[in-house]
């Protein structure tokens, strides 16, 4: 499916792909990562009924909750409801959540590679493209169009989790194979990216225009293991995305370690973490890169007053009229009051270039 084939109309295209197209925009589209989640009273009475699990598994809960900030907010996008850790069943990984992710048979030795496959990708997929495909359809009945954003975890992240840690912090664990065993770690890279790009083309095919890779641990890499170990990855699933019709978008953090290497990455848009200033991201990134961001989620426990001012400011650091999306530099956390949260949005939805 193609960026704007629910959109006959272009004048109806999303406010998010005619920016990240680099078209003039009237002000910049706005959404929060993490939008569907705990800080919503609506979110916490579904989750009351349901596991987190149960919820990624239902296509009906998964888009009523990716629905919610939409309505709520009024952001000018929605990003499907899933986890990170989906698609790693596809490859025979035990994932289950006790809050968090748990991964019951993680890879221990190189050994453990020899059972990782790819033959359970479309039943495993099913609910996500199910609620992409319901929440494309929704969003372009909007009076204002809204875009739809899919994601997946990068190569790296996602090894990051299913590699076992041991006592070890800070996925140190998922650095100590890639020294013992480089080789058995390249080719779960491989596998991962394959994995990746399968997911990624499931979700463009059901109506995802923008597709985000979190490489969240990434930042934990020197630019050098980054630019061995992430990079190419990044680079391959980008091609595959664009080959495709869709945005390929990236987060890292901590990144500004890593700007020049993003820079090589073949992304489209980059979501510029919270300690990096977007006029530093701006200086170092191809111009025709859009940057999205990217507001300290912190700010935003503060009065609605200083929620407004701060995202001004934001947005006002921003040289550039288009190819800029306003989000937070990291998901928006859980006991965020509510009314900061609408004064981020409404505060950009306000601006007028």
């Amino acid at each position: 499916m193609s960026q704007d084939e629910n959109y006959p109309d272009k004048s109806r295209s999303p406010l998010l792909l005619r920016s990240l197209r680099g078209e003039k925009i009237e002000r910049p589209p706005v959404w929060m990562m993490r939008q569907a989640g705990r800080y919503l009273a609506e979110y916490r009475a579904i989750k009351e009924k349901h596991t987190f699990l149960e919820m990624t598994k239902s296509s009906e809960l998964a888009l009523e909750v990716s629905l919610q900030p939409i309505r709520i907010l009024n952001v000018d996008a929605a990003i499907v409801f899933a986890d990170i850790l989906t698609p790693a069943e596809a490859l025979g990984f035990e994932i289950d959540f006790a809050p968090g992710p748990v991964v019951k048979n993680p890879i221990r030795t190189p050994g453990d590679l020899n059972r990782v496959s790819l033959e359970q990708e479309n039943s495993v997929y099913a609910p996500v493209t199910e609620t992409l495909r319901s929440l494309s359809e929704a969003m372009a009945k909007f009076p204002e169009p809204k875009g739809v954003i899919g994601f997946a975890g990068a190569p790296y992240t996602m090894a990051c989790y299913l590699i076992a840690q041991g006592p070890l912090k800070h996925f140190a664990g998922t650095q100590r194979f890639i020294a013992e065993h480089p080789r058995a770690f390249s080719e779960f890279i491989k596998k991962l990216t394959t994995m990746t790009e399968n997911y990624l083309e499931a979700q463009i095919q059901a109506g995802a225009q923008v597709v985000q890779l979190f490489d969240s641990w990434g930042g934990n890499l020197s630019a050098e293991e980054w630019r061995a170990w992430s990079l190419p990855s990044i680079q391959q699933i980008s091609e595959k995305i664009r080959s495709l019709g869709a945005i390929p978008a990236l987060y890292v953090q901590p990144a500004s370690h890593l700007l020049s290497e993003i820079a090589k990455s073949k992304i489209e848009l980059l979501s510029v973490e919270w300690r990096v200033p977007l006029t530093e991201a701006a200086r170092v990134l191809p111009e025709e890169m859009a940057l999205q961001g990217n507001l300290d989620p912190t700010e935003l426990f503060k009065s609605p007053e200083q929620v407004r001012a701060a995202t001004l400011a934001m947005c006002e650091s921003v040289s550039r009229k288009t190819r800029f999306v306003a989000n937070l530099g990291h998901g928006i956390l859980q006991e965020t009051p509510r009314e900061c949260a609408h004064a981020f949005v409404d505060t950009v939805r306000r601006i007028r270039w």
